[in-house]
């Protein structure tokens, strides 16, 4: 059987998730909205850059909500959102996990 392309990586990333401190992490609300902004923001053919400017803001800062780092106002993430015309994000629920939660 021959390999393809990025069948190491999606081996890597179930290995991953097997580990319950990795899967809450990719799984949190900053890294999801960051990994929405920076695959809009290729699908646009944008420079970290040319969003912030186009949203009035830095590059470090586009830089900080695709790393799911630091802290960004929601006036910043509602200005690229604007600009990316992210305005109907559908959101899916685990009820399963919900369930077991409590």
């Amino acid at each position: 059987m021959t390999k393809r392309l990025g069948d190491d990586f999606k081996a890597l990333q179930q290995e991953a998730m097997a580990i319950p401190e990795v899967r809450e992490y990719l799984q949190s609300f900053s890294v999801i909205i960051g990994d929405i902004v920076y695959a809009r923001r290729m699908q646009l053919n944008l420079s970290q850059k040319e969003l912030a400017e186009k949203a009035d803001t830095i590059q470090a800062r586009i830089s900080m909500i695709e790393k799911a780092s630091g802290n960004v106002s929601q006036d910043v993430l509602d200005r690229v959102f604007r600009v990316l015309q992210l305005q109907d994000i559908h959101v899916s629920f685990n009820e399963e996990a919900a369930t077991l939660a409590n």
